[in-house]
């Protein structure tokens, strides 16, 4: 049977290579053709789908270095010289968004389930609060877009799957104990460590890492057909010794990213960056086939009124709404302030939050993953469908 299973995966990549300009044509993306190639997948072998209940954990270490290496590649492709003028746009994004999108998540849950506990809701809210870049690809890489619109949709969802990580362990931790209380200042030393071990090492590892770059170049140590590995191995390393810190990982890796893209040799920068994302490209294609096997038991079979109301509310309305609000007043016009707030795809670090979850003995724990797995399956094909009309219109001007 495995090797059935591999075998129908390996077919997917090839129908899906061999078809991608068509597939582009027709507004169908790579996650969501191996999505449904997932879902069929389960339907042909449904005895080997109760397995994965238990075993789906295992594959959180892949789908975490896998989200970190997007992370490291976009940060290097990050235009830093448009980011100073447009600064004010992530900010906003981060640090007013995000928080008003959290509450409006909490408060929609705990209307629409009433056997979840304000905690389970919270716990619930910050699974779906970060975005993925990735998702909306077409649009990032699309040269219709403004630029000041591309690098603040990058860099919001490079940086709040780390801002959001300690905000979501501290709800992991009372949701796991409810009768445990957790003051301001254990708040603080949580946000401390989060962030600013990991800006120490992100900022250690690249010190230590471009010199010996350099030196490896001067001397002819490196070679071209080793690139593919070079940033895959660096932002593994960053990503795992961060996280062995209790530290987030994830801001580590977007943080050195945008360092390495400062300071790096220009020469080959590119060049390794791409083959670094060609790897990143397979890895995520392959969790998304795994995610599809895995929505067919867990989300297909169990859908309800109340899980698609709430997850197409937070798909769209939970998002959009408060940034429309917190860009308001900005130079930003309606159009470019509806793309920032509709270009908040929910997926890998969505799916990282949802199987440490499953991986607890929190009550309701199968109901909010659940929830949460239908709204990141409605994501990938609400935002994917919509990337490429929407990139497209701005050169309608």
């Amino acid at each position: 049977m495995e090797y059935l299973v591999i075998t129908f995966i390996g077919s997917l990549f090839l129908i899906y290579s061999l078809t991608i300009r068509q597939l582009e044509r027709t507004e169908i993306t790579g996650p969501m053709f191996f999505v449904i190639g997932g879902i069929a997948l389960a339907w042909f072998i449904p005895e080997e789908v109760e397995q994965l209940k238990n075993g789906g954990v295992y594959i959180l270490p892949l789908i975490e270095l896998t989200l970190s290496l997007f992370l490291f590649t976009d940060a290097t492709k990050t235009k830093l010289s448009v980011l100073k003028h447009s600064y004010q746009y992530p900010s906003l994004l981060l640090f007013v968004a995000l928080p008003l999108t959290l509450l409006l998540g909490i408060g929609t849950a705990l209307f629409l389930f009433a056997e979840l506990t304000l905690i389970q809701a919270a716990l619930l809210a910050i699974i779906l609060t970060p975005t993925d870049a990735a998702l909306s690809k077409g649009l990032l890489e699309s040269t219709q877009v403004p630029e000041n619109i591309r690098e603040g949709i990058n860099t919001e969802s490079g940086l709040n799957d780390g801002l959001c990580v300690p905000v979501f362990l501290i709800f992991l931790l009372l949701a796991n104990n409810p009768e445990l209380g957790i003051t301001a200042s254990q708040t603080m030393i949580i946000f401390t460590r989060e962030l600013g071990i990991a800006l120490l090492i992100a900022i250690a590892s690249v010190a230590i890492f471009i010199p010996t770059l350099n030196f490896a170049m001067q001397r002819h140590y490196f070679a071209q057909k080793t690139s593919p590995f070079l940033l895959v191995g660096f932002a593994m390393a960053i990503f795992s010794i961060t996280q062995y810190f209790h530290s987030s990982g994830f801001i580590a890796v977007f943080v050195a990213g945008l360092l390495f893209d400062r300071y790096s040799p220009e020469s080959i920068r590119c060049e390794i960056v791409e083959d670094s994302e060609h790897i990143a490209d397979f890895a995520a294609l392959l969790i998304w086939c795994l995610f599809g096997f895995v929505s067919a038991y867990l989300v297909l079979p169990k859908l309800s009124f109340e899980i698609i109301i709430y997850a197409l509310l937070n798909a769209t309305l939970i998002r959009i709404i408060p940034v429309m609000l917190s860009l308001q007043f900005t130079a930003l016009n309606i159009k470019e302030r509806f793309t920032f707030a509709w270009f908040g795809p929910r997926g890998l670090a969505s799916i990282v939050f949802t199987l440490m979850v499953i991986d607890t003995q929190i009550e309701n724990k199968y109901q909010i993953a659940t929830i949460a797995m239908t709204t990141i399956l409605f994501s990938v094909f609400i935002h994917g469908i919509t990337t490429k009309p929407i990139a497209d219109s701005f050169a309608k001007k």
